[in-house]
């Protein structure tokens, strides 16, 4: 029996915990793996290297970006890991209880960037995530993370939103 690979990008508000919802419908514990995925912030003092290299004429450089001393970008990278992680176990332990075979990881930087980098190189089948649904005007000034993880991801994005009434639906009950 082929297991299959689910990522659900969380940001720690219940909106972004309404995808577990569609899991449940849609995915049989028994059959799948999910990934819990958290963005944060590159953490204040850390090195960061650009995603594509610089060339100058025929040079190609990945100049690095010195934010602070290597030892403090080290355990603030360090931190920064654990609090998200920390911040995922309720979750992770939550799908556990339901029967799913679950991870966590932190990943840092641009939301949209990092889960649709994340979701193509780990061999994933579909990521399941909130959508707030705008439109017009509002999606136009806020954006939408989900909507720009459909357009870079290479695997099948599910987009959800949570209901308006609550409803009990298996082991997650209602979450709005």
């Amino acid at each position: 029996m082929t297991q299959r690979k689910v990522m659900i990008p969380l940001d720690g508000s219940e909106f972004s915990r309404s995808a577990f919802r569609t899991l449940g419908r849609l995915f049989e514990p028994a059959t799948t793996a999910v990934t819990l995925v958290q963005v944060g912030e590159v953490p204040e003092g850390a090195y960061v290297a650009p995603r594509q290299p610089v060339v100058v004429g025929t040079e190609v450089s990945w100049p690095v970006e010195s934010k602070g001393h290597s030892i403090y970008s080290t355990q603030a990278w360090q931190s920064a890991r654990a609090e998200v992680e920390v911040g995922l176990a309720d979750d992770a332990q939550r799908l556990r209880d339901a029967g799913y075979t679950v991870y966590a990881k932190a990943l840092f930087g641009d939301p949209a960037q990092e889960i649709a980098d994340a979701a193509d190189s780990g061999g994933f089948d579909a990521i399941v995530m909130a959508t707030h649904g705008r439109s017009g005007l509002s999606r136009a000034l806020l954006g939408s993370v989900a909507e720009k993880v459909m357009r870079m991801a290479l695997v099948p994005v599910i987009m959800t939103r949570p209901r308006t009434e609550e409803t009990e639906y298996g082991p997650f009950g209602a979450l709005n």
